[in-house]
């Protein structure tokens, strides 16, 4: 199933990955690929590199679910036994990948690392002129072996000797969508949902007639009160989190991307959050008590 988050004339014109270093220097190192205006879906790589970074053992299904996906069943039955890898690449590579599996005559690069995976997402599209691309591998620990399935070029990166076929792709981070190709949904964590907007003299405003359903227990009237409760459920969840995993909640259950502003984030971040740390040159925030 593909979960379209933005039309995809939007990405004609490819993404400019150059660091964004104004938003590193004001102690976003997370956002240092953050677009000048917009959104790239691929970025959804780095919120879970954060929450691995974090927690060490981040879960998937809720990663998919917070970017409105389906989460996976086969992540669920294989609970400890299950690898999630990463592999970089561009669009116009992933769109084979996604028919045929992955291979490489010299080995098959992947990474635990999502952050390591979308630096070779940026090299592949900008040496090839084409779209980015980040694709999700999900494998069982019990029927791979190092030293005959693959070998660790660092700690993060596994080198696989084979290639893999199209039925260990589990998702697919596309420039304007994140994909979901595994084989069954779990039924739970279900996703988040999109809201709609539409602009009316210069103003947006929501599709459905106000106040719409967020959820059993919130509703919105406009843009404003959909941003705030959308943070407060990102942090809730997370009880806390950097800007890059609010950023990526936030597009990926909003359409279309015009409609938000980064302006309109950071603000609504200094309202909502009283207690902000750093955390590895980036802010840590968390709703006030």
């Amino acid at each position: 199933m593909t979960m379209k988050l933005h039309p995809p004339f939007e990405f004609e014109k490819k993404t400019d990955w150059r660091p964004n270093q104004k938003l590193v220097h004001s102690g976003f190192k997370d956002l240092k690929y953050l677009p000048r205006t917009g959104w790239n879906a691929t970025l959804a790589a780095y919120a879970y590199a954060t929450r691995r970074d974090m927690t060490r053992f981040p879960d998937l299904n809720l990663w998919a679910a917070m970017h409105n996906c389906p989460a996976s069943a086969r992540y669920e039955e294989l609970g400890d036994d299950a690898i999630v890898l990463w592999h970089g690449t561009s669009s116009t590579r992933a769109e084979k990948i996604a028919e045929f599996g992955l291979f490489h005559k010299r080995g098959l690069w992947t990474t635990l690392n999502p952050q390591i995976a979308h630096g070779y997402t940026r090299g592949r599209s900008s040496a090839y002129g084409a779209g980015s691309a980040t694709v999700v591998l999900l494998l069982d620990r019990r029927t791979i072996q190092e030293g005959e399935h693959y070998d660790h070029d660092s700690p993060e990166i596994l080198r696989f000797r084979c290639g893999m076929p199209p039925e260990v792709i589990e998702y697919i981070l596309w420039d304007d969508r994140i994909e979901f190709l595994g084989e069954e949904r779990a039924k739970q964590p279900r996703p988040w949902g999109t809201a709609r907007f539409k602009k009316i003299d210069g103003r947006w405003y929501p599709r459905s007639q106000p106040p719409v359903r967020f959820d059993d227990e919130h509703a919105y009237s406009d843009k404003e009160e959909w941003l705030q409760i959308s943070i407060q459920r990102i942090l809730s969840t997370l009880e806390s989190a950097l800007a890059i995993e609010v950023f990526s909640s936030l597009y990926a259950t909003m359409h279309p991307w015009e409609a938000l502003t980064h302006e309109e984030i950071f603000k609504t971040l200094d309202l909502l959050c009283g207690g902000v740390q750093q955390r590895r040159r980036s802010k840590q925030f968390s709703l006030t008590s």
